[in-house]
C-alpha cells in the first residue's frame, strides 16, 4: 500500500511528539510499501523519518518553481538528507511557489492509496496549504486519517 502525507509545517500549539507517535503507529499497523511526501519541514519530515525508520521506501514529490526548489536555508540540510535516502524523486513544476505546492500535494494524493493529514481544521494560509489538499482528497474519495496536532484527535477520512 502507498501512503501519502500532507500537513502543517509549523503550528503554534502543535504537539509534535504526539504527531510523531501517531504517525509511527500508523506506519507500523498499515501494510505500507512506500511513503510519499513533499519533504517540507514539520509533518512531512516526521512522516519521512518514520517511513525510513521502519524500513519502507520513501518517494519524494518535490514542488519546483522557476527551475529550483524553494527552501529556507534552515530546511536544506534535513531536506537533502531525506532526498539522498529517497528511492525516487518526482519533481512537480508550478508557475509560483504556491502553485508548485498545490500541484505537488495533489500529485501525492493521486499517487497513493491512503493519506495521512496533520491538520487542525483551519483554512489554508495560502494556495497549496493542507486544507486545500484535504479538500482535494475528499473530492477524489481518498481514504486516510486526519491527525489534529492541537486537539490531539484522530479522525478517519473515508
Amino acid at each position: 500500500m502507498k501512503i501519502g502525507v500532507s500537513g502543517h509545517r509549523f503550528r503554534d500549539g502543535a504537539d509534535w511528539d504526539w504527531v510523531r507517535a501517531r504517525i509511527d503507529e500508523y506506519v507500523v499497523r498499515t501494510r505500507i510499501a512506500a511513503g510519499y511526501t513533499s519533504l517540507a519541514p514539520g509533518a512531512d519530515q516526521i512522516f519521512a523519518a518514520s517511513v525510513l525508520q521502519h524500513g519502507k521506501r520513501l518517494v519524494a514529490v518535490i514542488p519546483v518553481c522557476r527551475g529550483r526548489i524553494e527552501l529556507e536555508e534552515v530546511d536544506k540540510p534535513s531536506f537533502d538528507q531525506f532526498c539522498e535516502r529517497a528511492r525516487k524523486i518526482v519533481r512537480v513544476k508550478g508557475a509560483t511557489q504556491d502553485d508548485a505546492f498545490l500541484r505537488s500535494g495533489k500529485r501525492v494524493v493521486n499517487l497513493v492509496d491512503r493519506m495521512v493529514f496533520v491538520w487542525d481544521g483551519a483554512p489554508a494560509l495560502g494556495p497549496g496549504g493542507t486544507a486545500d489538499i484535504v479538500a482535494y482528497a475528499e473530492k477524489k474519495g481518498k481514504a486516510g486519517v486526519i491527525l489534529d496536532p492541537i486537539a490531539r484527535t484522530v479522525r478517519r477520512l473515508d
